[in-house]
């Protein structure tokens, strides 16, 4: 017992005098410390913040032009496009179904009428739309003869727009510095410049790559726009539709905003330019046997919201599923087939409003 006493007695107090084993330092860490420390270069990164702003205040950078990504080069591009000076006599106007669905090139040699597509984003509305018609007509005064309103029943029952995509649109158009994201992140960055600078210069300088099959398939932020000016503002989604992997339903339907949005819409549409609208298809598979009648019920109310001079009744409401690259987007193949179709109903009632007493001519 003394023994195993004994050695359970030393033990604890070697335990005892290793925690009191005194420290071989001590570091003291101050204020003045970190000032000294990060004072320098905060004081440099405030000091080039403050350069970038005055420099952009004075009209010593180049005009804000943020293509850092897919959306906002799409977005610019339109936005320059509708305020440039243009052959188009018909304008495509609508979100991304518009965009990919419809060959502004393949509608021109249809129509045997320049056509130019300003198909834009479902995150967006109907007066965001409506802005680019504006525009167009203002840039190209007595050129434009016909409206071409496209969207995909996805898009009628959105109840609420994306404000930063309008946001972003409304900015560029007026010559503003994109706002950054919000919070305290987004505020740091806009009075840091961070912002002002990848807008203004980064972009500019720097193609942004893409990612996925559309970076692949277009490559850059720079290469996508280039797409756009080639093609007349018309784009093909790469991607291939896989219906085990679909989201969604085919629960369409007209959400109560439009109603106010359809009449905001028609007033950016000049007197004596015809308004025409219409839906884009949607896979076979992904739709239940009563969609078209769905559709001509939708379409039917949406046009007398517009005030619409025709309607394309006559579009396909599905097609088979192998011409789709998403749920809301055709393939290149399916893009061909579903512009001939458009230009054979736009032909159909160019031949009815000529036949109309009182129709614009």
């Amino acid at each position: 017992m003394n023994a195993r006493g004994s050695m359970g007695g030393t033990s604890a107090k070697a335990m005892t005098t290793a925690r009191i084993q005194p420290r071989s330092h001590e570091c003291v860490f101050t204020a003045r410390d970190l000032a000294a420390i990060a004072g320098a270069p905060v004081a440099v990164l405030l000091l080039l913040a403050a350069l970038f702003h005055l420099a952009a205040a004075a009209g010593w950078l180049p005009a804000p032009r943020p293509t850092l990504d897919m959306d906002r080069t799409l977005l610019i591009h339109q936005a320059d496009s509708s305020r440039s000076a243009q052959d188009a006599a018909v304008i495509l106007v609508g979100d991304s179904s518009c965009l990919m669905d419809v060959s502004a090139e393949d509608l021109t040699r249809h129509l045997g009428q320049s056509a130019l597509n300003l198909g834009l984003l479902s995150y967006l509305d109907l007066p965001s739309f409506g802005i680019l018609v504006r525009n167009c007509a203002h840039a190209n005064p007595e050129r434009l003869e016909t409206v071409v309103l496209l969207l995909h029943p996805e898009s009628l029952r959105l109840q609420t727009p994306s404000a930063y995509h309008r946001a972003q649109l409304e900015d560029y158009l007026a010559g503003r510095d994109a706002r950054a994201t919000v919070g305290i992140a987004g505020r740091l960055q806009t009075a840091l410049g961070a912002n002002l600078a990848r807008g203004r210069l980064v972009a500019r300088l720097i193609p942004t790559p893409l990612s996925g099959v559309y970076g692949r398939f277009y490559g850059f932020t720079h290469d996508f726009s280039r797409w756009l000016r080639a093609h007349r503002g018309s784009a093909i989604d790469p991607q291939r539709f896989d219906r085990t992997k679909a989201q969604g339903n085919a629960e369409y339907r007209l959400a109560q905003r439009l109603e106010s949005e359809s009449r905001l819409f028609r007033q950016c549409v000049p007197s004596g330019v015809r308004l025409v609208v219409g839906l884009t298809p949607v896979p076979r598979s992904f739709v239940g046997p009563d969609h078209e009648a769905t559709c001509a019920r939708i379409l039917e109310q949406w046009a007398k919201w517009l005030k619409a001079d025709a309607v394309l009744d006559g579009l396909p409401a599905s097609m088979p599923d192998e011409l789709f690259a998403s749920v809301t987007h055709l393939t290149g193949e399916g893009q061909t087939l579903f512009t001939q179709r458009l230009a054979a109903e736009l032909q159909t009632a160019a031949m009815a409003w000529a036949s109309r007493p009182g129709a614009i001519p």
